[in-house]
């Protein structure tokens, strides 16, 4: 990681400058027309995870985080569930296909305007799409690996309008990958970000990581760490007790709470090992 570097916007897109003598190439920007996803282009639109065992792990969440669960319709044999925390959407929890293997974890979507042309990019990229390009009942979807295998998805519409990051239960979204500078640029790419403002997500390298953002929320950063991944990070009452449970319920600590007792935060995992960090609301 470079110290004292500092960016600088230009026409089409964002460069991130390192000190002198070390270069990194802009994030490409897009100049498309606004599409169908109906929020900006490349924000996160939706979340889902990926489970072995989906109705182990409604169970797991509801007696952790405190979650309730409305079943879905879905294919024979494989159990589909809606999300909620008071009321809001956190997203949905399925069996994973055998395309993603056991578990894929937690899966965010970014909205795209085109999915079938995103999913063009990516397989010019060396990425491999495991899931789609499919039509749903709320448009097209496909699911993909990037850089170091972090699975994410691509949704031309959001299931829900109300689902946001940074208001309600879900506080931020993380990626965790070695080179966040490589998979900024990967992202940036496939995604459109840092392309015509109010049409796409802009981003900023601060306070060491890369920041995503949709006008004035961080919907996203991009963090250094050795083990690979998107990584969702939920708001809960007590971060303590919700630590407590995790392991009373299956799961363990990952990092125990940091922070005035109850506040602060912890990184947990649930029974399928799938992590995930918890803030006091």
């Amino acid at each position: 990681m470079w110290t004292g570097v500092r960016p600088f916007r230009r026409a089409g897109g964002l460069r991130l400058v390192p000190p002198a003598g070390e270069r990194r190439p802009a994030l490409p920007g897009r100049s498309l027309p606004p599409g169908a996803s109906g929020r900006v282009r490349g924000a996160p639109c939706w979340l889902s995870l990926a489970a072995g065992d989906a109705r182990a792990a409604k169970e797991f969440y509801a007696r952790v985080l405190g979650w309730c669960h409305v079943p879905l319709l879905g294919a024979p044999g494989r159990a589909r569930f809606l999300a909620l925390r008071a009321g809001a959407p956190v997203g949905t929890l399925s069996q994973a296909t055998c395309d993603l293997g056991v578990s894929a974890g937690w899966i965010p979507y970014f909205a795209v305007d085109e999915v079938d042309t995103t999913v063009g990019r990516l397989r010019e990229r060396g990425a491999t799409v495991a899931v789609g390009p499919l039509t749903t009942e709320t448009g097209r979807l496909a699911v993909a690996a990037g850089p170091q295998e972090a699975v994410f998805g691509l949704r031309q519409r959001a299931p829900d309008h109300r689902w946001r990051v940074g208001a309600g239960p879900i506080a931020r979204l993380e990626l965790h990958t070695r080179d966040i500078f490589a998979a900024a640029y990967f992202y940036g790419d496939v995604l459109g970000w840092a392309g015509t403002p109010g049409d796409s997500c802009e981003v900023e390298y601060t306070h060491g990581q890369i920041e995503v953002r949709d006008g004035l929320r961080t919907v996203a950063a991009l963090r250094d760490a050795a083990t690979p991944g998107w990584h969702p990070c939920f708001r809960v009452a007590d971060v303590g007790m919700a630590a407590v449970a995790a392991t009373g319920w299956g799961g363990r600590v990952i990092s125990p709470p940091q922070g005035p007792r109850g506040r602060g935060e912890a990184v947990l995992a649930d029974r399928e090992g799938n992590p995930f960090t918890v803030v006091a609301s």
